[in-house]
C-alpha cells in the first residue's frame, strides 16, 4: 500500500510542476507583451509646443523658441465625423440653410413689354437747307445766331449785285417804253427769274419802277436757323466743346455763319432750318429683345419734365446689330405743341405682344454676368443652381432651361447670399 500511494503522490507531484511551468511562462509571454505594447506605445508619443506647431519632439522638454512646456501630441481619426452635421459643414458657396420663403415657378402667357431709355433728336426729315438764290455781297444779315426762330417770308439779309441791279434797270426802261407790249418785255421779265429774283420781287420792281442796289432774301420756310454744317446724327453725342454742343442750344449761342459782308455765290448753303414739331427719338434697347422687335409696334414715351404728359409712337427704324450690348431703335414723333425738348433723355416702353413659358420673380435669380443661378430647397438645404435666362417683363424673369414647374426656389435669393461670398453652381 504504501508503495502505491507514493506512486500516485509522485505522480500528483508532476502534474503540478507541469502547471505551474506553464502558469509561469503564459504569465512571462503576457509580460513581455504588455512590455512590447508599452515600448510601442512609448515609441510613438511626440510632443509638440502649444505656441509654435512646428516644434515637435519624441520626449517631454521645453519649447526652444517660447520656453513653453511641450503637449502631449494626440492623433486623431481624420475620418471620423458626426453625419448630423454634414450639411452645417458643407461649403457656404454650394449649400445654404436658411429660412426664406420659396416659390414655384409660373408657367403662363406674359405680356412683353420693352424698357428702354433715349435721347429726344431732331427729325432728319424736316431740315431744310436755305441757298443763295443769287450771288453777292450780304450787306445786311438778319439771322444773327443758333437756333433763332425764323417765320416764313420773314427778310433773312440783303445782298448788293451791280450785274442785277443793272438788269433790273434794263426791265424798268422796257416796261416803260412799252407799257403794253408785254411779248417785248417777256424775255427781260424770264432773265429776271433766271437770275433768282422771286416773283414778289419782280411784281414790286413793276409797281415802283425803280431798282434797288440792295436785293431782299426772304426765307420759304419756318424753323429755327443753324449752322450749314449742323448735323443732328453727332450734335447731341459729340464731345467738342464748339458749336455742336447741347448747351449751345440753352444758351442760344453761336453763329449761324450768314454774317456782314461776306461773298456768297447763287446755289451756296446759307444755313439750315429745323422743324422742332416734329422729332426723333433714338432708344437703346438690349441686344437682348432683338428677336422681339418689329416696325410698326406701338410705343409708349414719357418725359421726367412732364409726367402727366405722354406720347404715343410707332417703331419705324431698327438698327442692325452691331456686336454691342445695345441696338438702337428710332422712332418719329410728332410734338405740335412744342412740349419736349431735343437732347433732353426719355424713358420710353415697347409692347411686343404676349409670350408663353416658365416665368420667376426677377428677385429669385441672381445675375451672375454671363450666367444666372437659382437657390433650389432640396432636402431642407438650397443648393445654388445654373439657370438659362430669357427676357425680362414686368418683374419677372422668363426661365428657358435649369429647373421645372415644381422646384421649389428662395424667393429672395440675395438673402442667402453675403457680402463677401460667391456662388458655386451645381
Amino acid at each position: 500500500m504504501k508503495k502505491k500511494y507514493y506512486t500516485i503522490t509522485g505522480i500528483s507531484i508532476s502534474i503540478l510542476l507541469v502547471l505551474i511551468l506553464v502558469a509561469a511562462s503564459n504569465r512571462s509571454q503576457r509580460g513581455n507583451e504588455g512590455k512590447e505594447n508599452r515600448t510601442v506605445l512609448t515609441e510613438d508619443k511626440q510632443y509638440v509646443c502649444s505656441m509654435h506647431p512646428q516644434v515637435i519632439r519624441d520626449e517631454p522638454g521645453d519649447c526652444p523658441i517660447c520656453g513653453m512646456f511641450l503637449i502631449e501630441l494626440i492623433a486623431q481619426d481624420e475620418n471620423s465625423f458626426d453625419s448630423s452635421l454634414i450639411d452645417i459643414v458643407r461649403s457656404v458657396n454650394e449649400t445654404v440653410l436658411a429660412g426664406v420663403r420659396t416659390i414655384t415657378a409660373e408657367q403662363s402667357a406674359m405680356p412683353l413689354v420693352i424698357e428702354a431709355s433715349g435721347i429726344i433728336n431732331y427729325d432728319p426729315r424736316k431740315i431744310q437747307t436755305v441757298s443763295a438764290r443769287f450771288g453777292g455781297r450780304v450787306e445786311r444779315s438778319f439771322v444773327k445766331y443758333q437756333f433763332q426762330h425764323i417765320k416764313k417770308g420773314q427778310k433773312i439779309c440783303e445782298v448788293y449785285n451791280p450785274y442785277i441791279y443793272n438788269e433790273q434797270w434794263n426791265y424798268v426802261r422796257l416796261i416803260q417804253t412799252y407799257p403794253d407790249r408785254d411779248d417785248l418785255t417777256k424775255e427781260a421779265l424770264d432773265w429776271l427769274n433766271h437770275l433768282g429774283l422771286s416773283q414778289g420781287q419782280i411784281d414790286s420792281l413793276k409797281r415802283a419802277k425803280v431798282p434797288d442796289y440792295y436785293l431782299p432774301v426772304y426765307s420759304f420756310a419756318e424753323g429755327f436757323a443753324v449752322s450749314r454744317d449742323f448735323d443732328p446724327e453727332t450734335y447731341f453725342f459729340s464731345d467738342s466743346k464748339g458749336e455742336n454742343n447741347p448747351q449751345t442750344f440753352l444758351a442760344g449761342t453761336g453763329n449761324v455763319g450768314l454774317t456782314d459782308g461776306i461773298t456768297i455765290e447763287t446755289g451756296d448753303p446759307l444755313f439750315k432750318l429745323i422743324d422742332i414739331t416734329s422729332l426723333r427719338v433714338d432708344l437703346k434697347v438690349k441686344t437682348e429683345y432683338a428677336s422681339l422687335l418689329r416696325r410698326g409696334q406701338e410705343v409708349f414715351i414719357s418725359d421726367a419734365a412732364r409726367p402727366d404728359k405722354q406720347f404715343n409712337a410707332s417703331i419705324d427704324q431698327i438698327e442692325p446689330l452691331n456686336g454691342g450690348l445695345f441696338q438702337t431703335v428710332r422712332v418719329y414723333i410728332s410734338d405740335r405743341e412744342k412740349l419736349l425738348m431735343p437732347g433732353r433723355q426719355i424713358e420710353a416702353t415697347i409692347r411686343t405682344g404676349a409670350r408663353d413659358g416658365l416665368w420667376v420673380p426677377a428677385t429669385a435669380v441672381v445675375n451672375l454676368g454671363q450666367r444666372c443661378s437659382v437657390f433650389v430647397l432640396d432636402n431642407n438645404k438650397f443648393i445654388a443652381t445654373e439657370v438659362r435666362a430669357g427676357v425680362r417683363s414686368k418683374g419677372k424673369i422668363e426661365i428657358l432651361s435649369g429647373i421645372d414647374p415644381n422646384s421649389q426656389i428662395a424667393e429672395k435669393a440675395l438673402l442667402l447670399i453675403d457680402s463677401d461670398g460667391f456662388i458655386s453652381l451645381k
